[in-house]
C-alpha cells in the first residue's frame, strides 16, 4: 500500500470534503470523511491517504473536543451578562455568571468534532480570560475607587 499526504484546512478536516487528486498518475476524488485529525491514516482499496490538518487561528483541537479562550470585559465579569462566542458550526450566546474569574470553564456539551464514522461529537470547552484594561480614564478611576470602597 502506498502512502500519500494531503494537506487539509481545519474546516475541511472537522466537516469533511472530497478533494480531487493525482495518485498513480491518474486523476482521482477521494472523500475524506468528517472528524479526521492530522496524521490520521484513511485506507482506501489500493492505497492509503494520510491527513495533514492546519492549525486554526481561534479553536485549539484535543481529539474531538475543541477549547476556545474568550475574552470577556473586567464589569462582564463582575456583573455578569450574555456573550457570543464562535462554535465549529456558527455562533452561540453565553451567559456568563456574576463574579465569573479568569480561567473559568463553560462546557458546551456536543458542539466539538463529530467521531469520523459516527454520529457521535466531541465537546467545546470556552475558557473565560478576563480583559484588564490597561489605560484608564479619570472617571473610570473615580468609579473603580468607588468599588473599591463597596467591596
Amino acid at each position: 500500500h502506498e502512502i500519500y499526504e494531503l494537506a487539509l484546512t481545519f474546516d475541511e478536516a472537522i466537516h469533511g470534503v472530497e478533494k480531487q487528486t493525482v495518485i498513480k498518475g491518474k486523476s482521482k476524488t477521494i472523500k475524506i470523511p468528517a472528524g479526521v485529525d492530522d496524521g490520521m491514516r484513511i485506507r482506501f482499496s489500493d492505497f492509503d491517504v494520510q491527513v495533514r490538518v492546519a492549525k486554526h487561528p481561534h479553536f485549539r483541537r484535543e481529539g474531538q473536543d475543541i477549547y476556545l479562550e474568550k475574552e470577556i470585559s473586567y464589569p462582564t465579569a463582575i456583573l455578569g451578562g450574555v456573550i457570543d462566542a464562535p462554535t465549529i458550526d456558527g455562533n452561540v450566546q453565553l451567559r456568563v455568571r456574576p463574579g465569573t474569574q479568569s480561567g473559568t470553564t463553560v462546557r458546551l456539551k456536543g458542539q466539538g468534532i463529530i467521531y469520523p464514522q459516527s454520529t457521535r461529537r466531541g465537546d467545546e470547552y470556552v475558557i473565560y480570560r478576563v480583559n484588564i484594561p490597561t489605560h484608564i480614564t479619570m472617571k473610570g478611576k473615580r468609579l473603580l475607587e468607588e468599588l473599591e470602597k463597596e467591596l
